[in-house]
């Protein structure tokens, strides 16, 4: 059974003209248990409709997205209580405490009145936002507010966590927690779908990933094959002697010379053999999540 399950799903709006446009085209995907699952794209790609859906509140026009083997459109309500939701936008019920917010959110989500108490003080630490609990959401900084959103997504141990653009105009200090964090859940079954405009996240978080453009998958797959299939296949290095014989296939490329990958671990042994103690430095390069990214979607 898979966390997420999305089959084949379109969606359709009307604009008040009456004019009908796609948003989503026929998009598949499916998430396993226990992963970090990054769903990237440029700005109106799809995501947020995506993310809508998954969560019940837009309907699909068609297709099918299970969650945990629950169909959104048919068990709304159990699959709410399945999922953990951090949205894009900060919401936050200005006129009240911290510690009343997270009361009445975990009331929604059906935590027992008794272990009430307790869950949101080890929510409140683990974000850095226990001195905070009797002031008043209004008074928190942006960052604290994305904490305190965090904290109202995490109150019922959601199976599947949602992060839409969670680290969105915080610090970098904030951000490395925010990553921690998700790293720590994760580590303890909760599969996270992610996403993100800084790219060094997702390479950073994500094992696998879905990259979308104009309503439609352009490439999904493991991050590390996805970068390896637009990578140039080379191996670079430098010596210290350069005035030595070389390698066949071994080219000269300024300071560095290239040799093409066919079998990583045999041609980095070959190339150490040959040259024996005179390499200064060696790297494989594998292309950037950005650079695969600019690749897929630039017109």
């Amino acid at each position: 059974m898979f966390s997420l399950k999305i089959t084949n799903v379109t969606k359709k709006f009307k604009s008040p003209s009456g004019k009908e446009f796609t948003a989503v085209d026929n998009v598949s995907l499916e998430i396993e248990p226990g992963k970090i699952y990054g769903l990237l794209g440029p700005n109106g790609a799809g995501k947020s409709t995506i993310i809508n859906m998954i969560s019940g509140i837009l309907l699909p026009t068609s297709g099918t997205i299970e969650v945990l083997g629950h169909d959104v459109a048919k068990e709304t309500e159990i699959t709410k209580q399945m999922i953990g939701i951090v949205p894009q936008e900060i919401v936050v019920e200005m006129a009240f405490t911290v510690e009343e917010v997270l009361y009445y959110f975990s009331g929604m989500y059906g935590v027992p009145t008794h272990e009430r108490k307790e869950r949101i003080l080890a929510i409140l630490k683990d974000l850095d936002l226990e001195d905070k609990i009797h002031e008043r959401a209004r008074t928190l900084s942006g960052g604290m507010k994305r904490r305190l959103m965090l904290a109202k997504a995490l109150l019922h141990k959601p199976k599947f966590l949602i992060l839409d653009e969670p680290t969105a105009g915080v610090d970098v200090s904030l951000r490395q927690k925010i990553w921690s964090l998700v790293r720590r859940l994760n580590a303890e079954g909760t599969t996270i779908l992610f996403t993100t405009h800084y790219l060094e996240e997702a390479e950073q978080l994500c094992e696998s990933i879905t990259l979308i453009n104009h309503g439609q998958v352009v490439k999904t797959g493991k991050l590390k094959d996805i970068q390896q299939e637009f990578s140039k296949n080379m191996i670079h290095f430098e010596l210290f002697d350069r005035n030595v014989a070389h390698l066949p296939g071994t080219t000269e490329i300024g300071v560095e010379y290239e040799f093409p990958i066919v079998d990583l671990t045999e041609d980095m042994a070959k190339l150490t053999k040959h040259y024996h103690g005179n390499i200064k430095g060696i790297r494989s390069e594998a292309a950037s999540l950005e650079q695969v990214f600019l690749k897929l979607t630039q017109p």
